[in-house]
């Protein structure tokens, strides 16, 4: 008896150290890397859609390749894509005013749709966005360490904006790691095309926290947090703007896939005179910037 309980026990924490690689959390990261010589394939699909008026549906994709280097450092390859349908979706400024907008008018815009688009006319477009590199190096493991610890770093050059982006993120696991904690502190700096070829810097501050459960084998569910800060010219604070949601988790042997739901919380802040008229409404924040609903399904297969 004592030597079947052993086994079992035994064959437990090896799957769970084997699949210790898997995105339980849609947005955010654990220190949970790939084993040494490990690739693994993962799909990204993120629809966003609901701003304050008309139309305004995208749908993000993602191819990521990852390796690990070695246990403690992974690196990645992602194709950034995305389908963008918008109409009438952000407020116009008044010609004599402009930094006043025209009440009860629109026209087409958003984070998504291109700068030298007439605003006057729906956009329906795909576009590939971008294509970005990623490192993570781990510095201590929430296996062995109190607290789990790693660095990350992605750069992004696209045709209509190139990116860098930093985080810190941190792990905490309870009841032998079947509850997981995590957070993530980001700092991105973006570089926007705008018309006649100029690029507009912006800066964002967000973090990310979700608590996820093991509830049965290969499954876990959870819930996750953002807190989104936009800095214009990377130095004055326009927005902040708050999302929770649900998150479920599967874990087959090969596999595993991810599904989140984020709803904005109609408690965000505009600072900047530009985010006050054009961006908040009601207690959200949309304009150029945000969309009320984000789903996100990620898929991964390991090699």
């Amino acid at each position: 008896m004592k030597i079947r309980l052993a086994l079992i026990a035994a064959i437990s924490f090896c799957v769970s150290i084997a699949r210790a690689d898997e995105a339980i959390f849609a947005w955010t990261y654990t220190t949970d890397l790939l084993p040494k010589g490990k690739w693994e394939f993962e799909q990204w699909m993120t629809a966003r859609w609901e701003k304050e008026h008309g139309t305004y549906n995208v749908f993000d994709f993602r191819e990521e390749l990852e390796y690990g280097v070695t246990d403690n450092f992974q690196i990645a390859l992602y194709l950034n894509h995305h389908y963008v349908n918008a109409n009438d979706d952000v407020p116009v400024a008044d010609p004599m005013h402009p930094k006043k907008r025209l009440r009860g008018v629109y026209e087409t815009g958003g984070e998504d749709v291109h700068a030298d688009h007439d605003p006057a006319k729906p956009f329906d477009s795909y576009h590939f966005e971008s294509v970005s590199f990623e490192a993570i190096y781990r510095l201590l493991s929430p296996y062995k360490d109190p607290v789990g610890l790693a660095l990350y770093f992605e750069p992004a050059i696209g045709d209509q904006e190139t990116e860098l982006e930093w985080k810190i993120l941190l792990q905490k696991n309870w009841l032998e790691d079947r509850l997981v904690w995590a957070l993530n502190v980001n700092y991105e700096l973006e570089y926007e095309k705008e018309e006649e070829d100029e690029w507009e810097r912006e800066g964002m501050f967000e973090w990310f926290t979700g608590l996820s459960y093991r509830f049965m084998r290969n499954w876990s569910g959870g819930l996750e947090f953002w807190n989104h800060h936009e800095f214009g010219n990377a130095t004055i604070h326009e927005h902040s703007a708050y999302f929770v949601g649900p998150t479920v988790h599967y874990g087959g042997e090969r596999w595993w896939a991810t599904l989140g739901f984020l709803h904005q919380l109609p408690i965000g802040s505009a600072y900047s005179q530009e985010n006050k008229e054009f961006a908040a409404h009601d207690g959200y924040i949309f304009g150029d910037e945000h969309e009320k609903y984000y789903v996100r399904l990620r898929v991964g297969f390991n090699f």
